[in-house]
């Protein structure tokens, strides 16, 4: 009923199937896929002050599945 994600053990953001518009497409199988992103609208686009090369290190991913 809800994706959400956590970072250090603290919710970072929550999306409920209510507040999607469209099919909610966790009904089916599917992939996770953690992406690097430079740029964008949350932050802006790169300049001079950007660290590249970029790393994501990730101890961990974690899925709960609630329910059968």
């Amino acid at each position: 009923e809800q994706v959400e994600w956590f970072v250090d053990g603290v919710s970072y953001h929550v999306v409920r199937r209510t507040e999607v518009e469209g099919p909610w497409v966790f009904d089916r199988p599917f992939h996770l896929l953690l992406n690097v992103a430079v740029g964008g609208a949350f932050v802006g686009p790169p300049d001079q002050y950007t660290p590249f090369p970029t790393a994501m290190v990730v101890d961990w991913v974690r899925v709960y599945r609630l329910g059968s």
